[in-house]
């Protein structure tokens, strides 16, 4: 690898978040459709549970016939897992399982409620007795790399634009090429890291004898209708362009792969736009009435979830129970655990705007500076809110006021910019948060104001000549 400083944050393939907006809005505006649709919503609910219902199978096949990586079952991988979770700062190390694939080369990541996983097909496994040792932790590095990025809890919002094809494709090669990046950073190893994925082109015997600069000039030379369909149509990207990736990103000398022609991605975006359109008049036909929620209560959207495990201590702060709160936290219990949701005990008392249960959760040890596993601390929570008053507790108990995640960049600011409250912004400004802080896209909080439309939160931010 060059001589470059690269941040985590650099690792980030820089089309991934554009394509993951522009999916998600497909996505977003097929859910309204369906919601509004007796049929729509009755097929939405039974999609949702007929995956559910197989992905829950098939996860109960691996973990009673796969071979489970541990302290005693191939010790040497597991420790090396333990320390690319270490090197990621991922909270909590997935659990690896090793199954026999019938010569197939793969490996994937999945996730079952907040459960992880990380699924090695045993063709892949079997590298460790060929030498191949840095090959097969660059694949390990790869699957982690989808946890960390969070791209197993974000298929819940694209699951939608998927039923269009070539939709989420376009997002999904996207975390390909990330996490790539991510698992050739992680593992230091370049040239494994090529010879990885030489490996799924041409298997384990023949992949060293392979010219690696002529495979990626190959592609050039692959034209035609089915070619350019069946990219448009794949959730990873050839091959040869995942190497040349790798290769250029890293600073060794670009191989010529040659960009593809405008009108070919031209011709795939109306395409797309044309079965998406589509689809939403043929829903619209099926549209039998609309639901009305102005004269009800806010529905309960717990109650509306597949049954799940609770930690205690989190329900005893949604029933605003103090004294067993401060029980659980004698008794050892982790106060800031995440539920099935990703959200801890801080996070419910503050969108409760409970002020007291948050001063009890910081008696009990509660971390002020804690990111949960969806990028958020209890300040940053606090200021999406609006909780102005929460917001002076959580500074008082040690919150970081310009603390950004390590996902984005953002800051409590910035949540707050985004925000409809005036006062939660006048406040962070008050006790020191700085608005010239920038999140990882080069916006400020006066940007982010701008951007939504909140001007007269902007004119609280806007910089000062």
């Amino acid at each position: 690898m060059d001589d470059r400083v690269i941040e985590p944050k650099d690792l980030i393939y820089y089309k991934e978040k554009l394509y993951f907006w522009i999916v998600t809005s497909f996505s977003i505006i097929s859910y309204i459709l369906f919601t509004f649709s007796i049929i729509g919503l009755a097929i939405l609910a039974a999609l949702f549970l007929f995956s559910f219902l197989l992905h829950g199978i098939a996860m109960g096949q691996i973990r009673t016939n796969a071979v489970k990586l541990s302290a005693s079952q191939f010790p040497e991988i597991n420790t090396k897992v333990e320390e690319l979770c270490k090197k990621m700062k991922l909270k909590k190390v997935p659990d690896v399982y090793v199954m026999q694939s019938g010569g197939i080369l793969n490996a994937f990541a999945t996730r079952f409620f907040r459960k992880h996983m990380v699924i090695v097909y045993s063709e892949i496994f079997d590298l460790i007795e060929d030498g191949l040792d840095e090959e097969l932790y660059f694949v390990l590095a790869h699957e982690l790399a989808h946890i960390k990025r969070n791209h197993l809890g974000k298929m819940a919002f694209i699951l939608p634009s998927m039923w269009i094809p070539g939709v989420a494709e376009t997002y999904l090669r996207a975390c390909e090429y990330t996490c790539d990046r991510y698992a050739a950073y992680y593992t230091g190893n370049l040239e494994a890291s090529k010879n990885s994925l030489m490996i799924l082109a041409i298997g384990k015997k023949l992949y060293y004898r392979t010219d690696q600069t002529e495979f990626m000039k190959q592609i050039n030379r692959e034209k035609g209708f089915f070619v350019w369909l069946s990219g448009i149509l794949s959730t990873h990207p050839p091959l040869p362009k995942r190497i040349h990736e790798i290769k250029i990103y890293f600073g060794e000398p670009e191989p010529i792969i040659l960009p593809k022609k405008k009108w070919a991605l031209s011709a795939g975006l109306v395409l797309v736009s044309g079965i998406f359109l589509g689809g939403i008049f043929y829903e619209m036909d099926n549209i039998k009435s609309f639901l009305s929620f102005s004269n009800n209560e806010d529905l309960d959207a717990e109650a509306l979830d597949e049954p799940s495990d609770i930690p205690p201590i989190i329900q005893a702060v949604i029933n605003d129970d103090k004294p067993k709160v401060e029980k659980l936290a004698k008794e050892g219990q982790d106060v800031d655990e995440e539920d099935y949701t990703g959200y801890t005990a801080m996070d419910w008392a503050i969108k409760a705007k409970n002020a007291e249960m948050v001063k009890i959760l910081l008696k009990s040890g509660a971390d002020p500076n804690n990111e949960t596993s969806y990028s958020m601390t209890p300040l940053m929570t606090a200021a999406e809110n609006g909780r102005p008053e929460i917001i002076k507790i959580l500074h008082s108990a040690g919150a970081k006021l310009n603390y950004q995640d390590t996902e984005n960049g953002m800051t409590s600011l910035i949540y707050a910019a985004e925000g409809e409250d005036e006062k939660t912004v006048k406040v962070l400004i008050q006790l020191g948060a700085d608005p010239k802080k920038m999140d990882y896209s080069n916006m400020t909080p006066y940007m982010h104001a701008l951007d939504i439309g909140h001007e007269n939160i902007a004119e609280l931010l806007k910089p000062k000549k």
